[in-house]
């Protein structure tokens, strides 16, 4: 299976400068964040909030609260210290946004790696998946790779895990830059639903969907109204003097 496919394999180009993504390893950088969030208050009231509601599972608050702070700090570049503190509107499924005039965002994350997407143009939508075995149906491995394959038009294995991850993130990626649910999406597309009921390609105007190289444990995956031919990941900052560099590189 192709891992650099658009929907209707096409790519819109847009300007650089409208998308970043960045991946993060939660472990390695967790110390820093800590330390940065102790040092200056990047976190909202209802970020904490957050942290503390989930206090009955350490490992996953601790996760959680490493990952917002994050997406803090790349928010920040992008935009300046002014989002520092700013309360998210949370959509009715759960999605994070600032309010209108600022930069779209999206986050996703998986074991101990986080991946965030900013857009000045338009919605995003990032998904990051780990290697791992699948205990799934045949037949919904076949409606997985069947309903990424009407997007994409690329010939994937149902058979192989690797195909039916890569098809999956393909799939979140889209339904997070369409601004819907996954649910809506799967539906729609016959992953669920009744069985052997043929679905077409939604009416709606659908973005462009490309792979991203997240390293050899993961699959990733964005969308977005236009992306870019050649799409970086970059790498969050482990070390002070690396995370001083990375938001000097601020601008409007």
């Amino acid at each position: 299976m192709s891992r650099a496919a658009t929907i209707g394999s096409v790519v819109t180009r847009s300007r650089l400068s409208d998308l970043e993504i960045v991946l993060v390893d939660l472990g390695a950088s967790r110390a820093l964040l800590e330390s940065e969030e102790a040092s200056t208050l990047r976190l909202s009231a209802s970020d904490r909030l957050r942290v503390d509601r989930l206090s009955g599972d350490p490992a996953r608050q601790s996760l959680w609260r490493a990952a917002r702070v994050a997406t803090r700090i790349v928010l920040e570049r992008a935009i300046g210290p002014r989002v520092r503190g700013a309360d998210f509107e949370i959509a009715s499924g759960g999605r994070p946004s600032l309010s209108e005039g600022f930069p779209h965002f999206n986050v996703s994350h998986t074991a101990d790696v986080a991946l965030i997407a900013v857009c000045r143009s338009s919605l995003v939508g990032v998904d990051i998946e780990s290697h791992r075995a699948l205990s799934i149906s045949p037949e919904r491995r076949r409606r997985i790779v069947a309903a990424a394959a009407r997007f994409t038009g690329d010939e994937a294995n149902p058979d192989n895990d690797v195909d039916v991850l890569v098809a999956w993130v393909r799939l979140e990626a889209v339904a997070k830059a369409r601004g819907a649910g996954i649910g809506v999406l799967l539906t729609e597309q016959g992953v669920i639903g009744s069985a052997g009921e043929k679905r077409e390609k939604s009416a709606k105007s659908s973005p462009a969907v490309t792979d991203l190289d997240v390293g050899t444990s993961y699959v990733g995956a964005v969308a977005a109204d236009a992306l870019p031919e050649k799409i970086a990941v970059r790498r969050f900052p482990k070390h002070t003097d690396e995370l001083a560099e990375f938001l000097s590189e601020f601008s409007t």
